[in-house]
């Protein structure tokens, strides 16, 4: 009994040198993150921030009408183009915490994402390796309204919330969702303004009409008994669940929204087999 314990012990010494190895590895990139994090930090507290009852989005209004058209953005002009850095510089020094209105405070977390989103694909100009964007935009900081931010955090932390809050007063309709552009193709398309209270619910219908009746979005023919949606539904499931049985109802009823289309309920519901993780570029 004795030896069999002996060599249980000395079979799990190497089991928990890994663990520990792992453990530390873990530590210590955790350290080298926050060191390398920590200018944004100090750069967020040291910024003077504006705290306007309303939100102004005017130099990235601005960029949008210069720089994007048809759902794309001149990335090789932008990157050179002053309105980038006065629009970042705009967002830095703008808070939301006066807003009194949800949808200015939507409107901004939604303009906050976007912008960073054109950020970093900037930075990154031409990009080479789209989806080596998507650690950019979870690891990379910037300053919104005084504080460092991602874009992953806006998203977490102010902008989904909202979509699934089930308390109506404080919550944003869940189609909203469609005003969020990551900088790639497969995403709804980013707008060729800023997105404001009063332009929101136009821009979200725009954004919906032209997502759902692209062919790339949605497949529905009930003969080959076909009925498939973009990632996009599966990557933001809980969304499209609100008020809907599935992602594929929420799709069909803002693809057939007067009933005109047969619906069969037993076909199969897919999701596309690919996503289109191309820029959004307007060279492309």
């Amino acid at each position: 009994m004795q030896i069999k314990k002996k060599q249980n012990k000395e079979m799990n010494l190497p089991v928990m040198a890994i663990s520990m190895a792992l453990i530390l590895f873990g530590l210590v990139m955790s350290f080298i993150q926050d060191i390398a994090r920590a200018p944004a930090y100090i750069q967020a507290s040291l910024t003077k921030v504006n705290k306007p009852e309303r939100p102004d989005f005017a130099q990235y209004n601005q960029l949008l009408k210069t720089f994007a058209k048809d759902g794309r953005i001149d990335y090789q002009k932008l990157k050179a183009s002053p309105l980038l850095q006065a629009a970042m510089d705009e967002l830095a020094t703008t808070s939301p915490e006066n807003f009194k209105k949800l949808d200015d405070i939507a409107c901004y977390w939604f303009n906050a994402h976007n912008l960073i989103a054109i950020k970093v694909v900037c930075d990154e100009y031409p990009v080479r390796a789209p989806l080596k964007l998507k650690r950019d935009f979870i690891v990379r900081l910037f300053i919104v309204g005084g504080k460092a931010q991602s874009a992953e955090t806006i998203w977490a932390d102010f902008i989904h919330p909202k979509l699934v809050e089930r308390r109506k007063d404080k919550a944003v309709q869940a189609d909203s969702i469609f005003l969020l552009c990551r900088a790639y193709l497969g995403y709804p398309e980013i707008t060729d303004h800023a997105i404001t209270a009063e332009t929101m619910r136009d821009d979200v219908a725009i954004n919906v009409e032209k997502f759902v009746h692209n062919p790339a979005n949605f497949v529905y023919n009930p003969d080959e008994h076909l009925f498939q949606i973009s990632r996009f539904f599966q990557f933001y499931r809980d969304v499209f669940g609100q008020g809907f049985e599935d992602p594929w109802a929420f799709a069909m009823y803002y693809y057939d929204k007067a009933d005109q289309v047969p619906f069969e309920p037993r076909l199969a519901k897919t999701f596309m087999p690919t996503f289109d993780w191309s820029i959004n570029d307007i060279s492309h």
